[in-house]
C-alpha cells in the first residue's frame, strides 16, 4: 500500500501493512499481554513507520484516558482577565504542570457561568469526552455546574473553593492560607496603626470570607475597635476597589477622621483604592497606609505591599493533584493550603511614636 496522502491511516489499513489482523492492531495499542513479542514489535515498527495515531473516539470506547485536562477560566468582576504578570501567570502554570505530568491543556475563557450556553459548553466538554478533567479558576464556592459535574462522578479541580464538609474524592481544591487577615493586622498593629479600614471581598468566593473573617479576628485579638464606617464591600477587582475606597474617604473626610491603614481583599482592589485617593489628593503612604493580598508586580508608586503566594506551588499542587484523581492513585489529598509570605514594600508607614 502506498500512502499519498497526508490522511491518517485507519487502524483496518495498518493491520494490512503488517500483515496482521485488525484486533491484533487494537491489543498492541491497548497494551494487552496477549501478543507474541515479535509480532508486537513489527507492529509498534509499522505504527511509528506511518505516523499512525488511534481515533480519539475508539479510545474512548474502550476506556481510555485522553490525556487533556480542561482549563476554565471565568472573567472577573469587571468582565476581563487582568493582564498583568501574576494573572498571565495562572494559565502558564497550570500548562506547564500538566505538560510535566504528560497531560495536554484544552483552555476556555468564559464570560460568567450563569449563561445556560456557558454552563452547556462546560458539560458539553465533559461529555463529549474530550477532557479527562477540568481546572477552574474564578467560580464561586457554591456554583450549581461544578456542583453538578461532581454528582455526575466528574473529576473537577477548582482554585479557591472549600466545602468541608464533602470529601468526594473527584472535588479537588487548592487555597490560600486561612489566616493570612489575621496576620495582616497584626504586622499594622505592630507598626502603630489602629485607625484601620477594611475594604473586604464578595461573600461568594471562599478566600474573601477567610480574609474577612482573619481581618476581624485580627483586630479583636489586637483590641482594635472596628469602625463601621470604614468596612466596605470592596470587591475583586480595581473597579469596585475604587468606589468603594473614594466612598469610603468621602465619608471619613466628613467625619474628620481618617484611617491610618486600608486593608484591601486583594492587589486589585488595593490599586483601585491608590486611585481614589490620588483623585482625592490623599497621599500614600504618608496619609494612609494601604496593604494588598497576591503578589502582583504591576508598577505602582508607591510599590505595594502586599501578602504573596507562589502560584508556581498553588497550580502545581491543584494539578498534580486532580491528574491522581484521573489515574485514581490512593491517599490523594483532595484539598491543600498553600502558605504565603509577606512582601515589605513602600506603601506602609510606620507610626510608632506619632501622636
Amino acid at each position: 500500500m502506498r500512502r499519498d496522502d497526508n490522511r491518517n491511516l485507519t487502524s483496518t489499513e495498518i493491520a494490512k501493512l503488517a500483515g496482521v489482523s485488525r484486533s491484533t492492531i487494537s491489543r498492541v495499542i491497548n497494551g494487552y499481554s496477549n501478543v507474541p513479542q515479535k509480532t508486537r514489535d513489527h507492529v509498534m515498527a509499522v505504527i511509528r513507520q506511518y505516523n499512525y495515531y488511534p481515533h480519539l473516539s475508539g479510545q474512548l470506547l474502550v476506556g481510555k484516558k485522553v490525556g487533556t485536562l480542561g482549563f476554565f477560566w471565568i472573567k472577573g468582576g469587571d468582565g476581563s482577565i487582568a493582564q498583568d504578570d501574576l494573572s498571565s501567570s495562572y494559565l502558564v502554570h497550570v500548562i506547564e504542570a500538566a505538560a510535566r505530568l504528560g497531560y495536554l491543556t484544552l483552555t476556555c475563557i468564559l464570560e460568567n457561568l450563569d449563561d445556560l450556553t456557558n454552563i452547556d459548553w462546560v458539560k458539553k466538554t465533559y461529555m463529549q469526552g474530550r477532557i479527562d478533567a477540568g481546572i477552574f479558576i474564578g467560580v464561586n464556592n457554591d456554583e450549581p455546574v461544578i456542583e453538578e459535574l461532581i454528582a455526575g462522578g466528574q473529576i473537577v479541580g477548582i482554585f479557591d473553593h472549600y466545602h468541608p464538609d464533602d470529601i468526594s474524592p473527584n472535588r479537588i481544591s487548592v487555597n490560600y492560607e486561612k489566616d493570612t487577615g489575621c496576620k495582616i493586622i497584626k504586622y499594622l498593629h505592630d507598626l502603630g496603626h489602629k485607625k484601620i479600614a477594611l475594604l473586604y471581598g464578595d461573600d461568594n468566593r471562599y478566600s474573601s470570607v477567610t480574609r474577612k473573617q482573619g481581618f476581624l479576628h485580627g483586630m479583636a485579638e489586637c483590641g482594635i475597635t472596628v469602625n463601621p464606617e470604614w468596612m466596605c464591600l470592596g470587591g475583586i477587582d480595581d473597579q469596585q476597589g475604587y468606589i468603594a475606597a473614594k466612598n469610603m474617604i468621602t465619608k471619613a473626610i466628613a467625619a474628620k477622621e481618617l484611617p491610618t491603614a486600608i486593608c484591601a481583599n486583594n492587589d486589585a482592589v488595593a490599586f483601585g483604592a491608590y486611585k481614589a485617593l490620588k483623585e482625592m489628593g490623599i497621599k500614600i503612604p504618608d496619609q494612609i497606609s494601604v496593604i494588598g493580598i497576591d503578589g502582583h508586580s504591576r508598577m505602582v508608586r508607591p510599590s505595594l505591599t502586599t501578602y504573596a503566594f507562589d502560584y508556581y506551588e498553588v497550580f502545581s499542587s491543584l494539578v498534580a493533584r486532580t491528574i491522581a484523581a484521573v489515574e485514581d492513585i490512593e491517599d490523594n489529598p483532595t484539598t491543600e493550603f498553600i502558605n504565603g509570605r509577606l512582601l515589605e514594600r513602600d506603601s506602609i508607614k510606620d507610626i510608632r511614636g506619632e501622636g
